[in-house]
């Protein structure tokens, strides 16, 4: 297959198709008649011999052919659109970008902090919009409605990069004057305690239910909270154990009166990566971007003993 045997310009309109579900959304995206949109739908089903957009009901859904494009589609048109942009050199200084980032919120204590530094002394004009990270993260860097994910290592999604940032350890932390503080923390010790776990998604168990499951054992988690931050006041105040990364327990330990002890159980460490949409591989911003959260990762204190 050879560009001069296709229109290119249907490169845009099969974006715009996929994004939007609707030939008349599309158009307007687009900025063309219905008409033309319509035309060009049928172009596309001609070319990959496929609906790509199949009626269920009143809404429009994507076939299977073109739920393996979408992505590839989004990635064309980024790229065409960085050949096409008037060039600008970036300088953080002056520049008045804004970037969206998302993390976890125990990642954006950590973060934040430093890479707040960091804007102050390098860019005083750039601004960031933090959210949490949400399920359909991947397609929205692969839009542009988010230039980056930071976060545990996983898969990285289709079209996108990503490196690594740190190694993680984990940790359970209790109060001052827990029983479980007392001796050794034993995975049977472990197990007989009661449990604080962060859930974001509604989940009731982890990855460490299944390891104790392994071993014979099984824990009582008395309550799930859907945010890391709140979890150590939580904990300062009852019997409830909490697991952690090291680098929140250390951050929160000290100020709560907080016991921190190695994990007997589950995954000892793990990974935190920063993902990006390849799309802005070679943007001088974003690599601005990305080289100040490996900073500001790298000042985050990393576990320096149990207080």
């Amino acid at each position: 297959m050879h560009l001069q045997s296709v229109d290119t310009h249907l490169v845009v309109a099969l974006h715009a198709l996929l994004q939007e579900r609707s030939v008349t959304r599309a158009a307007r995206r687009v900025g063309v008649t219905q008409p033309s949109m319509s035309h060009a739908l049928s172009r596309l089903r001609a070319h990959f011999d496929d609906p790509l957009l199949v009626q269920v009901g009143r809404q429009m859904t994507l076939s299977a052919r073109a739920v393996d494009l979408a992505p590839k589609a989004a990635e064309a048109v980024a790229r065409l659109e960085q050949v096409f942009k008037p060039v600008e050199r970036f300088d953080a200084r002056s520049s008045r970008r804004t970037f969206r980032l998302a993390a976890t919120d125990n990642l954006e204590l950590l973060v934040l902090p430093p890479l707040a530094r960091i804007l102050a002394a390098e860019a005083p004009h750039i601004n960031l919009r933090c959210r949490n990270i949400p399920a359909d993260f991947d397609e929205l860097l692969r839009r542009g409605e988010l230039d980056a994910k930071l976060g545990r290592g996983g898969p990285v999604p289709d079209g996108c990069r990503s490196t690594l940032l740190a190694a993680e350890e984990i940790v359970c932390v209790m109060r001052r004057g827990h029983p479980a503080s007392r001796k050794t923390l034993t995975a049977a010790r472990y197990a007989a305690c009661e449990h604080l776990m962060v859930s974001p998604h509604g989940e009731d168990q982890s990855a460490i239910d299944h390891d104790l499951a392994e071993r014979g054992l099984r824990r009582r988690v008395t309550l799930t909270v859907s945010h890391f931050l709140v979890a150590p006041f939580i904990v300062s105040g009852s019997d409830l154990l909490l697991t952690v990364s090291a680098r929140v327990a250390e951050a929160l330990a000290r100020k709560l009166d907080l016991v921190v002890r190695p994990c007997p159980v589950g995954t000892k460490r793990y990974t935190l990566t920063l993902v990006w949409p390849g799309r802005a591989e070679d943007d001088d911003g974003h690599r601005w971007l990305r080289a100040a959260l490996q900073r500001a990762v790298a000042d985050c204190p990393a576990r320096g003993g149990p207080p």
